[in-house]
């Protein structure tokens, strides 16, 4: 359709029909309707008719202009498209369905060329019979009013901005002038102006009048001279030089004045005049004759305080008010073993346990920001590099006026106290436990015992059953027993007391001991029970009693915890140097949370009142400390419960080399370890300690190390290697652990508390059967410098021994 018919249906639109057959003729009508479209197609308003959906049935060429459209661009396209905010738009076309008239309705519309013009609405809509025909709308841009109200409002913003800048540039002036009258008549320090070249005071403030003496009518128009003449002989120089130079001075001086003689600390300052040149100088007076009076009574009290701390047995200290620490008493340099320059202020933190040390320094921090009294547990490190917990307590020193003028602080070694409240912590909780479990354990049997035998002293027990009853009363008197023995080996083990009678022994056969002692139990529970046997097993070091409690543990959990009709294997094969012992069953199985506890004292996986199986849990502990004690290690592994489990014992084998003459002449009980010994080096010259309280091994071991060249004394106890340390002087101590009274690492401390010249730096070795890692790091942090775990090759040791004094050596 072309523009003319366009405009046509416009103009058809807008006159009905009747009105054209009320026109004189249709010539003039068809006239009149082509000069309205034209009129309205070059009007300058934008116009456009939109239809009940929406749609752009016409628009002007005004309307086209205003938004960059071209009339097929436009025309057809719904009008939501064009408005840049649709809640404008659905407000507009509902309000028009509502048949409201708008005016100047202010709406964005979004042009060609993406930008926005601000436009406002006038628009009804044409109804034929209450249809929606189609909306009239005239659109006025506004664009550039829009933005001319923005500028207008920016720029009145602007003003009132400005407005309200000076307002505060007012009130901070004055606040300011009042402030500094403020400063100037209520400071606690002197202040003046002096106006130069002659010093002639222009101001004072109250202070220096009460400082004087002299009202401020006798400062004022006056010299410094005229006013002060004996402090003038101090201070006049100075002046001058402030004066001349321009640059500021502070200090103490010592002035006669008025009032009697006073310590001033003094700031001159030069101020400029108003022709930019320096016209007077600004003072500022701080009496600090008290001050000083005190200062030298704190020092005085110092010096006494410091000659009775170096008395005490406690580390002594002393901090400035800033916690800045600027003296330590002699015990604490022999303690850490540090210098003065080490320690100068924080210093100290480097004799501190870095995983602690944050917390005590935030507590420290705390205490010098309060004033509050500091005290808190924590470790030192010692000379000998190890920690030892200390009780710190640090106090203020205060003046007259309640100023902190120095902290003083105490450190108090608790680690004895600490040690035994732990261990007294400990044993409560375990006999706690032991308690509650020994109850239960052995009141259950007892029923069983007590119940049967009540019932056959009654006579209440039929022929036929008489020996299930006997049978039962057996059974449950031997787990009593069991128990029992497992309490006493705990006990043993705990106090150290457990001794191994060591052999060379074939593991075959406490394997088949252990193995046919159970079979009963086995047997009855139809559990079988299958050996794997290695037959190129050697022998190996040990008390057999004890290899043989071993395997007869394992295996008896193994078919405790094995149902009816499962199966338990036993396997012993050789792996390089140790042979391996296995226990597999496919019983209940370990939960995977359980299994790193599972070698614990009274562990069990099920604790609850209603558990299915019995015991103290203490059998698989036995297991572990007797397999540590031969040198060996015990592993758990289950793929989880309901799959089983399989414990792995690994011993080490000791090769065996007969030195018949050599062993002839020790005693009968250490001859098999000195069989298996050769020299790997020569001891000659070399004097060694040996610290046992087995009679047994310190023959051993001084047999056998005199026999490569070394002069071997022997103690029985700490108490005689210390002796022995003062009197023989001996180049190497190897010591036991585990010994009765004062055990190896409590010696080994007292000996790193000697002074070097009388043997606090000995090469030191901890020979002991405590062989688990953490047993290693306990001896090494006590002041070991080897650990080696029984039993040993003798041979091992020497080698051992000779590498330790040449390592020392070079270290000297």
């Amino acid at each position: 359709m072309n523009q003319g018919s366009n405009n046509l249906m416009v103009i058809d639109d807008v006159i009905p029909e009747g009105s054209l057959k009320e026109s004189k003729t249709l010539e003039e009508l068809r006239q009149r309707e082509r000069e309205l479209a034209d009129f309205i197609e070059n009007a300058s308003l934008g116009l456009h008719w939109v239809g009940a959906d929406g749609t752009i049935l016409w628009a002007n060429q005004a309307e086209l202009d205003l938004l960059g459209y071209t009339r097929e661009e436009y025309v057809g396209r719904n009008i939501t498209e064009f408005h840049a905010d649709r809640e404008v738009i659905d407000d507009i076309l509902q309000r028009l369905t509502n048949k409201e008239t708008l005016h100047d309705y202010e709406a964005r519309l979004k042009c060609k060329d993406g930008s926005v013009r601000h436009v406002l609405i006038n628009s009804n809509v044409m109804w034929e019979e209450d249809k929606f025909v189609h909306t009239r709308c005239f659109t006025r841009d506004v664009t550039e009013r829009r933005r001319a109200e923005v500028e207008l409002l920016k720029s009145r913003s602007q003003l009132e901005e400005l407005l309200a800048r000076e307002q505060v540039a007012r009130a901070e002036a004055e606040r300011r002038r009042d402030f500094t009258r403020l400063v100037l008549e209520d400071a606690p320090i002197a202040i003046g102006v002096m106006e130069g070249p002659d010093h002639r005071f222009l101001l004072v403030n109250r202070q220096t009048c009460e400082l004087t003496g002299f009202s401020e009518e006798q400062f004022v128009g006056r010299t410094h001279a005229e006013v002060v003449p004996e402090a003038d002989k101090v201070v006049g120089p100075i002046l001058d030089r402030v004066y001349t130079t321009g640059l500021s001075e502070t200090q103490e001086i010592d002035v006669d004045l008025p009032k009697g003689r006073r310590q001033l600390l003094v700031t001159w300052t030069a101020l400029p005049g108003t022709d930019g040149r320096l016209g007077s100088v600004l003072y500022l007076s701080l009496d600090i004759t008290d001050r000083k009076l005190a200062e030298e009574a704190v020092r005085e009290s110092e010096r006494q305080l410091r000659t009775l701390a170096d008395a005490v047995p406690q580390l002594v200290w002393m901090a400035d008010a800033d916690g800045y620490i600027f003296w330590y008493n002699e015990r604490w340099y022999d303690y850490t073993g540090t210098t003065p320059e080490q320690m100068e202020g924080w210093g100290w933190q480097s004799v501190h346990d870095p995983e602690l040390l944050p917390r005590v320094v935030k507590r420290w921090k705390a205490s010098l920001e309060t004033g509050e009294p500091f005290e808190m547990e924590f470790p030192l490190k010692g000379v000998d590099g190890v920690f030892r917990w200390f009780l710190t307590r640090v106090n203020p020193l205060r003046d007259s006026q309640g100023h902190i003028v120095r902290w003083f602080g105490t450190n108090t070694d608790v680690d004895e106290q600490r040690r035994t409240a732990e261990e007294l912590r400990e044993a409560n909780r375990l006999k706690d436990e032991f308690l509650a479990t020994v109850s239960h354990e052995l009141r259950t049997p007892l029923t069983a015992i007590l119940g049967w035998a009540h019932l056959l002293r009654a006579g209440q027990v039929d022929e036929k059953n008489v020996v299930g009853a006997l049978e039962t009363i057996e059974r449950n008197a031997r787990a009593q027993s069991q128990l029992i023995d497992d309490l006493l080996d705990v006990s043993r083990i705990i106090t150290g007391k457990l001794r191994l009678d060591v052999r060379q022994i074939d593991p075959g056969s406490f394997i088949e001991s252990a193995i046919e002692a159970l079979r009963p139990a086995a047997e009855a529970k139809d559990v079988r029970i299958q050996k794997v046997m290695d037959t190129g097993v050697v022998s190996v070091a040990g008390d057999p009693a004890r290899l043989q409690q071993v395997v007869w543990n394992l295996l008896s959990n193994a078919i405790k915890f094995t149902p009816k009709g499962g199966r338990v294997q036993v396997r012993l094969e050789r792996i390089n140097s140790h042979i391996e012992i296995a226990v597999s069953d496919t019983g209940a199985g370990i939960k995977p949370e359980f299994l790193p506890h599972v070698f614990e004292r009274f562990r069990q996986a099920d604790q609850k009142t209603t558990r299915e199986h019995g015991g103290l849990g203490l059998g698989l502990a036995i297991v572990r400390h007797l397999v540590e004690l031969h040198g060996g290690t015990v592993q758990a592994d289950s793929p989880g419960e309901g799959q089983g489990a399989t414990f792995v014992v690994n011993l080490p084998i000791v090769p065996v080399y007969q030195k018949d003459n050599l062993a002839e002449r020790v005693h009968p009980a250490a001859r098999d370890i000195l069989t298996s010994y050769d020299c790997p080096e020569r001891l000659d010259g070399l004097k060694v300690l040996v610290v046992d309280d087995e009679v047994d091994t310190r023959e051993v071991f001084r047999v056998s190390i005199a026999h490569c060249g070394a002069e071997v004394v022997t103690a029985g106890s700490a108490q005689e290697a210390l002796e022995a340390i003062e009197k023989e002087q001996p180049n190497l101590l190897i010591s036991d652990i585990g010994m009765p009274g004062e055990d190896g690492y409590e010696l080994i401390r007292k000996v790193r508390a000697l002074p070097s010249g009388r043997g606090g730096k000995i090469p030191a070795i901890a020979l002991t059967a405590y062989a688990r890692t953490e047993d290693r790091l306990r001896a090494l942090r006590a002041g070991y410098q080897m650990h080696i775990s029984k039993p040993v090759e003798l041979a091992e040791l020497v080698a051992v021994m000779a590498s330790l004094i040449q390592r020392s050596d070079k270290i000297e």
